[in-house]
Parts: C-alpha cells; sequence; structure tokens
C-alpha cells in the first residue's frame, strides 16, 4: 500500500498499477455531545451535556469506476437551535458540534474533488448524522437500503427520529434488497462496482435497513460499517462474529463515532513511509 499524499486521511491498498487502486479517506464532520447518564427521565431535561465528545465520520473511496461517499456526515444546520425537532425525546440526546467547513462537501473539495462528481453515495442508514449532509451531492442518486427507506419516510420515520423534512426536496434515491446472497457473517450482499471491489452487506442491527461497504484490496481491505458499533474494540464484544471474520479476512472494521478511524490510516501510512497529516 502507498500514501495518498501530504495532508490526506487516507491510504491506497496495492493493485497490480496504480491506474486500479483505490484510495479510502476518513472524512470527520463534526462532533456529536451525548447526555449523561445511560438511562432515566433526567437524560431528556435541559443540560447534562457529557465533557467528551464523539467524532461523525463518513468515508471517501476513489475508485478507478468514480468515487464513492459513504455516508453524507452531518449538515451544519444541525448545530443551530431549532434544526432538530424538539418535541422528539431521541433527538434531545445529541447535540452537533461543526461549521460548513466540516461538512462533507467541503472537505471533498479541499481534497481536490467535486462533489458534483460523485458517481456513488451510499447511506448506510438514514439517521440525521448520517445524511444531514445530503444537499451537497444532490447531482448524484443516492443508495438506500429499501427496507430502510420504507422505515424512514412519512410520519411513522418522523415518529422514529428521522427528519426527512430536511433531505433535498424530491429526493428519490435507488433503493437496493441486497439478495446477492450471504456473504461471511452479512446476510445479504451486492456487487457495487463492475470489478467486486466494492460490495454493499446488510448489517442489521443499528436499524432494520443498515448496510455496510466491503472495499476489496489484495493487500489490505475495509469494511465501512457505519452504527454497527461505537470503536473497533466495541465492535469484538457486541459483533465477535463480524470482528472475528475481519480480522480473518485483513479487512479493516472503520466505523462512524470511532475517534481511531483515522488514525488506523495514519498508522499504516506510517509504516509504508507516506507521508501524513
Amino acid at each position: 500500500m502507498r500514501s495518498s499524499g501530504a495532508g490526506h486521511d487516507g491510504l491506497v491498498p496495492d493493485g497490480p498499477e496504480e491506474a486500479s487502486s483505490v484510495a479510502v479517506h476518513c472524512l470527520t464532520t463534526g462532533e456529536v455531545r451525548g447526555k449523561r447518564g445511560e438511562r432515566g427521565v433526567r437524560r431528556y431535561l435541559p443540560g447534562a451535556w457529557r465533557d467528551e465528545t464523539l467524532p461523525v465520520n463518513c468515508f471517501l473511496v476513489e475508485h478507478p469506476e468514480g468515487l464513492c461517499l459513504f455516508d453524507a456526515g452531518q449538515t451544519a444546520r444541525a448545530a443551530q437551535r431549532g434544526y432538530l425537532p424538539a418535541w422528539h425525546p431521541f433527538l434531545r440526546l445529541a447535540r452537533f458540534e461543526l461549521s460548513q467547513a466540516d461538512e462533507a462537501g467541503a472537505q471533498m473539495r479541499a481534497l481536490g474533488h467535486d462533489p458534483g462528481r460523485l458517481r456513488w453515495v451510499v447511506l448506510s442508514h438514514l439517521h440525521t448524522d448520517h445524511v444531514g449532509g445530503i444537499g451537497d451531492f444532490a447531482a448524484t442518486e443516492p443508495i438506500v437500503a429499501r427496507a430502510e427507506w420504507e422505515r424512514a419516510t412519512g410520519l411513522r420515520g418522523r415518529l422514529r427520529g428521522y427528519v426527512p423534512q430536511h433531505w433535498p426536496r424530491g429526493l428519490r434515491p435507488r433503493l437496493v434488497e441486497l439478495d446477492g446472497g450471504a456473504l461471511g457473517p452479512f446476510p445479504g450482499s451486492q456487487p457495487l462496482t463492475a470489478d467486486g471491489r466494492l460490495v454493499l452487506v446488510a448489517l442489521p442491527g443499528h436499524t432494520p435497513g443498515h448496510v455496510g461497504l466491503l472495499v476489496r484490496g489484495p493487500g489490505r481491505s475495509f469494511l465501512l460499517a457505519a452504527d454497527l458499533a461505537h470503536t473497533s474494540a466495541e465492535l469484538a464484544s457486541t459483533r465477535p462474529d463480524v470482528a472475528e471474520w475481519c480480522e480473518r479476512e485483513g479487512a479493516l472494521p472503520l466505523l462512524a463515532h470511532d475517534r481511531g478511524a483515522a488514525g488506523p490510516l495514519r498508522t499504516l501510512q506510517q509504516d509504508l513511509g507516506g507521508a501524513i497529516a
């Protein structure tokens, strides 16, 4: 593997030639601060925020067939009072902290990519911190599991804590069934690219329609797993089947709220003598 270049939290798996390489970049779209305590009515009262925050990560994949964004991250509007409906208890439990410069679209531009030229936008699920930044990518048809779309839309979706009122007007995703058969611990899969190096995999749990993206490389692969767990260490206890499969297959799990998600990319770059931020 080689470095994707100075200043990028990304890594390029080895390939037969540079033209067929795949690079993965971690884009951290701000921070989310949760409430203190795990249970109880007091969590829903004003104040009592945790001192620590979690990152809100999404991932940009450079593939020979085109650019792929896995999740759209959060929008800076979510940091403004009144953006998230106060009547919903679930949405009272998190406070988002970010600016426009933290949005995925702005970070793509900083990397030298035009957000309007994405080939794919894969949404793991439709909670606000994964779809909030979708407005910058209106030119690309997003890919969503049919089960997730049906769960998130309409009045029932709002009651479940989704915020479809903030999605771009007329949003029409490409709905997928992931009916390509089981792959390891994943009950369903579907190739995204013709060469089979990007594969959608079913990761139900956080939501019934939650999906991940397997990025295959000859030397190292990556499992973009969104909210399957908070950290890779937690993954070993909450989904040991997935953790064991990743270990066996040489796939590095990258999670939406793991502060170390960019860290492994930097470490691998250092091991390979690459320049890092």
